[in-house]
């Protein structure tokens, strides 16, 4: 990693849920990626199994755990931000951006 100005923390969840009914490729990238973000760098499946402890804990506080395995990348994340996540309609775009600070667009009425 680089040293400089620390990226803003981003709210997983929320990218997740405002992506997840977009069906498209680059949907699922981003929200792939959010997560990746949130989550930090992939840890090894052998340091895993010695840290299980470490992960848990950070995911069960809604801050998801990459695991790399020899199957690919596994994700640990505590099952109510799961729950949540599917269960919870996702915010329009233009709440998103509210949230976020930046400017509604506009709108034809």
């Amino acid at each position: 990693m680089t040293r400089g100005k620390p990226t803003p923390k981003i709210d997983w969840k929320l990218v997740v849920r405002s992506l997840k009914e977009s069906g498209t490729g680059e949907g699922r990238v981003l929200v792939e990626k959010a997560i990746l973000e949130a989550s930090g760098m992939p840890i090894r499946i052998r340091d895993a199994r010695r840290r299980l402890f470490i992960l848990t804990t950070p995911a069960s506080k809604g801050e998801p755990a990459i695991i790399d395995s020899e199957g690919g990348l596994v994700c640990l994340v505590a099952l109510d931000d799961l729950v949540d996540v599917v269960m919870a309609r996702g915010p329009t775009l233009g709440e998103v951006m509210e949230k976020g600070g930046g400017k509604r667009p506009l709108t034809m009425s």
